[in-house]
């Protein structure tokens, strides 16, 4: 597994909201949507969530702005942070723990809480959006991609991932 590094370059005010389906609502993340939250992050991430974890990297984060979600019903499907980091991206904001449980995937959430995020950077100000992913998580790159994000190569080792996946990209169909 090879993290890979993308750059919104700009102008983010350019990215459109893309239409959610009937039914759902985005909104900012409150205090009662941290259990659930963590719910849809350990089904995402395959890995341990819990309310504390949430907290720490979430909702009560220094340097996370705001923490989207999209719900039906009461129910989160989806969350995103935009993470504020000016002593590493001085100009930049970073789109931070984009999941979706799997009973929305295909619904495009993952690309309209990405950009409500970059949107967010744009309104307070930054020229651009970064976010981390995996290798092998090929639906998040395309949305990335169809974004407008652009593989940034920090290494040669990310040079290398970005090598090998790309051409997989362009003969998946859409």
């Amino acid at each position: 597994m090879t993290q890979l590094f993308m750059t919104h370059p700009g102008p983010l005010s350019a990215l459109q909201l893309p239409p959610l389906a009937e039914g759902l609502e985005l909104r900012a993340a409150g205090p009662d949507d941290e259990s659930a939250i963590a719910d849809v992050l350990a089904e995402s991430f395959e890995e341990e969530w819990d309310v504390a974890r949430v907290q720490a990297q979430l909702t009560e984060a220094s340097d996370v702005a705001v923490t989207w979600v999209v719900v039906r019903d009461g129910a989160i499907l989806g969350v995103a942070s935009e993470r504020l980091m000016p002593e590493t991206y001085a100009d930049a904001g970073y789109v931070h723990y984009v999941g979706v449980a799997r009973s929305a995937r295909g619904l495009r959430l993952g690309a309209v809480l990405t950009a409500r995020c970059v949107l967010g950077f744009h309104e307070r100000g930054l020229a651009t959006a970064v976010l981390e992913t995996d290798d092998f998580r090929v639906p998040a790159v395309i949305t990335y991609l169809r974004l407008g994000f652009i593989p940034t190569y920090r290494s040669s080792d990310e040079q290398v991932a970005w090598s090998a996946l790309l051409p997989t990209l362009f003969a998946t169909k859409p």
